[in-house]
């Protein structure tokens, strides 16, 4: 017989407030412990609208157009930290605060933010769009992601990052380069999210049903192998008889498995040199 999730006897606060604020009730949309994993939620289109055009036809060479240039780069090497010291700095010296390439420094920023864990500053930076980007479809999606994430919304965060990855996509997108870096920034993002959600509940839980496992870390009921060479991949077990995995606690890091070079400096001499480009 399958019970629900058993915490563990501990005292540590830590992993108490895991289970309790970060990780939601089994009960609190989840499906019941002998259930099968629900199906996933029919995708919806981010907009029916078609996403205006973030570069300017006739180039501006924009504050945010000649950054983009240095963002792509620090967002394909995976310089989280930098980039958002150049992302930051170029955004809140930008004189055409309502230009669409804006979004070309705010987008990259907010995907940062959120691989990186720090939902507050992701969402001062769309907060900060005017209404005339704030409608946008890119920022429209981003907007739900981001309120999804912070509200723990499990099945929700999966499926809208992966509305929004099919949305950048598509050839309507209007920016190949922009949106291969939203994509892969996305996909990030998905891989961050799951394994602190691993690493939580196997602080939180001595053993959780396969079902409610699967729906915590996004895997749809056919995807059930998958997600069980994943779950493996993290030293758990699986008594395949009752359908129980029981996570094994892993070494506290002392990083996000992310490396940076966190140079204040370079982000300060792109924004001047791009400054100094606009004004000549």
């Amino acid at each position: 017989m399958t019970g629900p999730p058993t915490p563990p006897p501990s005292s540590a606060v830590e992993i108490e407030d895991a289970a309790r604020t970060v990780l939601p009730p089994p009960n609190a949309g989840a499906p019941p412990a002998d259930a099968p994993a629900p199906a996933p939620a029919i995708a919806q289109p981010i907009s029916e609208d078609a996403q205006p055009p973030i570069f300017n036809q006739i180039p501006q060479n924009t504050m945010y157009e000649l950054l983009f240039r240095s963002i792509s780069e620090l967002a394909r090497s995976g310089s989280l930290r930098e980039l958002v010291d150049v992302a930051e700095r170029g955004d809140l010296t930008g004189d055409f605060q309502t230009d669409p390439s804006r979004l070309l420094l705010i987008a990259p920023l907010v995907l940062a933010y959120m691989i990186l864990d720090e939902l507050p500053p992701a969402r001062h930076a769309l907060t900060r769009l005017p209404e005339s980007l704030a409608s946008f479809p890119l920022s429209h999606g981003l907007f739900q992601l981001l309120a999804s994430t912070t509200e723990r919304k499990y099945s929700d965060i999966y499926r809208q990052a992966d509305e929004l990855r099919q949305f950048v996509l598509q050839p309507a997108f209007g920016n190949a380069e922009l949106s291969q870096i939203l994509a892969g920034m996305i996909t990030s993002f998905i891989t961050a999210f799951r394994k602190k959600t691993f690493d939580l509940l196997s602080r939180a839980y001595t053993s959780i049903p396969l079902p409610l496992a699967q729906w915590y870390l996004g895997y749809p009921a056919e995807q059930v192998e998958e997600f069980l060479n994943v779950a493996l991949s993290h030293h758990w077990r699986y008594d395949e008889q009752s359908k129980i995995l029981t996570p094994s606690v892993q070494p506290k890091s002392s990083a996000r498995n992310f490396t940076y070079a966190q140079s204040t400096l370079n982000a300060l001499n792109l924004v001047a040199d791009s400054v100094a480009t606009l004004e000549s």
